[in-house]
């Protein structure tokens, strides 16, 4: 980055870091939420099962990650536009290759819970 572009970085870091924060303490809530119903009766959880307070749940989440990664956009907003072509380039490059990263993690997680579960 030159330093022209490094002024907007403390942005885009500041918003990675919320969005980061905010999603440690979604997992943090769903694990709590999933040990309170491993603990409980399954006939009672499902006996008591309330879909709508689900979707309500459901849609607090997803309406906060929206949030964030408008966020993140809006910081990464002005950046973005100083960068030149071969920086957008390598930025595109950087993006699959996180992406791919965290999708390749998130499937191992999946299967070792799998494997925890047999």
């Amino acid at each position: 980055m030159t330093p022209d572009q490094e002024k907007y970085w403390p942005a885009v870091e500041d918003a990675i870091r919320t969005r980061s924060k905010d999603r440690q303490t979604r997992i943090i809530e769903a694990a709590k939420r999933i040990a309170e119903l491993r603990q409980s009766n399954p006939v009672d959880v499902l006996r008591n099962r309330d879909p709508i307070d689900f979707l309500r749940r459901r849609a607090d989440v997803l309406n906060q990650r929206a949030d964030d990664l408008d966020k993140l956009a809006d910081a990464w907003e002005p950046l973005y536009k100083t960068l030149s072509p071969e920086q957008k380039q390598r930025m595109a490059f950087l993006g699959i290759f996180v992406l791919r990263e965290l999708s390749n993690a998130a499937e191992e997680r999946a299967t070792s819970e799998d494997d925890e579960e047999d």
